[in-house]
């Protein structure tokens, strides 16, 4: 069946909609794990609610789910949603799907970057909790290690800072200290 055209007027509007008026899709095929649900909790606590619910015409969810758990559980009235009436059924079950697989797909994290962000919020003793930190992936330590080395610092020390589960921290350091060791690299792990 072919679908038909979206329309863009270039005025999407967000509302705010009684979360009771707000359905799930009974065919969501994400997942949410309470442990993400609470970290969105923790994320609209900290950042207030800006990432809106997309709905269909019917209100029912489109993208967002675990937007709308985490509102239920924090006991939320009201939520910020867009409305979508324009899709057609296929594209908002498309779009259901696209939304989380277009945000995971071929994706990675700037090392040098995140850590130099997370360096500056922790300077200011910035929550850090709220960001998810234990789901981001980094290069595998054997990718880094097989690196050259960077051009030597005027200074005779340097200080890594690695986020690691507790459950895994020993793991962590017996490799952080078994790729150190193959690059021939002093330390005190």
């Amino acid at each position: 069946m072919a679908s038909k055209k979206p329309v863009d007027d270039g005025m999407m509007k967000v509302e705010h909609r009684l979360v009771s008026s707000i359905a799930a899709y009974p065919g969501n095929a994400k997942r949410h794990p309470q442990v993400q649900v609470d970290r969105i909790k923790a994320s609209i606590s900290q950042f207030g609610f800006s990432n809106p619910i997309l709905v269909d015409g019917k209100g029912i969810v489109i993208a967002g789910h675990g937007r709308l758990q985490a509102a239920q559980e924090m006991g939320l009235k009201r939520v910020p949603v867009i409305k979508l009436s324009h899709l057609s059924e296929d594209q908002a079950k498309a779009l259901r799907i696209a939304d989380n697989s277009i945000a995971e797909a071929g994706t990675s994290w700037d090392p040098d970057m995140l850590e130099a962000e997370l360096a500056s919020l922790r300077a200011v003793k910035f929550d850090l909790e709220p960001l998810g930190l234990d789901a981001i992936e980094l290069p595998d330590l054997e990718d880094i290690a097989a690196q050259p080395p960077p051009p030597r610092a005027n200074r005779s020390k340097t200080t890594i800072f690695l986020s690691v589960k507790n459950a895994d921290a020993e793991k962590a350091r017996k490799t952080v200290a078994a790729a150190l060791d193959r690059a021939r690299i002093p330390h005190n792990l």
